[in-house]
């Protein structure tokens, strides 16, 4: 709301930067907690997960840290995000579900396939559909879509063994995610008929995080073995320019 950034930090906090430079850190009560992810609500809470305890905290305006345990035991949280009704949607990595913890403070757990590792999760509020909260199913090779009473939907990403990380839902309809092992940006269309794959100018660069620019429905990732932020903008239906820095 006030244009400040929000992180989270390997050293067990939270991170608050304002526009002015100021930094702020909020210590997470649970030791070790290896927070992953920020993301806000409508009321101005900050969210994150926290992969090695198990837990979904979160810095409430007032500075103080809460903390909801997970109902299942190990589930490693780690991608997460915030719906249009301030449900707080998760993935457990190491237990093949999403979770939601909902605003009145409840858990709901969706089970997936065996072997699937979400990892990313994603719901944009100026995503065409307004409804569908995205996710990755890393070691699964998917990427799937799940409603608010938790019916979920699977789609195969084309390459083998793509590992997909981050996705995200542009304001057409397309849902774009990055293939870490497969060097490629994918793309499943807005009529969720097929999946279109965009090679990376630098081979073996390993993408993993993602975001939409919304003014143009480009899309921004970086490199984790590449060392480069890549761009990919479409220029028409068949093809498209990236370029890299």
């Amino acid at each position: 709301v006030d244009g400040s950034i929000w992180m989270s930090a390997i050293g067990n906090y939270i991170v608050k930067i304002t526009s002015k430079g100021n930094v702020t850190t909020y210590p997470i009560p649970s030791a070790d907690s290896m927070p992953m992810g920020t993301t806000g609500d409508s009321q101005g809470n900050i969210w994150f997960s926290e992969e090695f305890t198990n837990k979904i905290g979160v810095v409430r305006t007032s500075g103080f840290i809460d903390e909801y345990p997970v109902p299942t035991a190990g589930s490693m949280p780690t991608g997460l995000t915030v719906d249009q009704y301030d449900n707080v949607w998760f993935a457990e990595s190491a237990t093949d579900k999403i979770g939601v913890l909902r605003k009145n403070g409840s858990f709901n757990e969706y089970a997936l396939p065996a072997g699937s590792q979400p990892m990313g999760v994603n719901y944009s509020p100026k995503q065409k559909s307004q409804s569908l909260v995205w996710f990755t199913a890393s070691s699964g090779n998917q990427i799937g879509s799940i409603t608010q009473d938790g019916t979920i939907t699977l789609y195969s990403v084309p390459t083998a063994s793509s590992m997909p990380q981050m996705i995200m839902e542009d304001a057409l309809g397309n849902v774009w995610f990055s293939e870490m092992m497969g060097s490629k940006i994918g793309k499943l269309t807005d009529d969720r008929k097929s999946i279109i794959e965009y090679p990376t100018p630098t081979a073996n660069s390993g993408p993993m995080g993602l975001a939409v620019n919304f003014n143009d429905n480009s899309v921004w990732f970086g490199e984790t073995k590449g060392n480069n932020l890549g761009h990919l903008v479409l220029t028409d239906s068949t093809s498209n320019r990236q370029s890299r820095k």
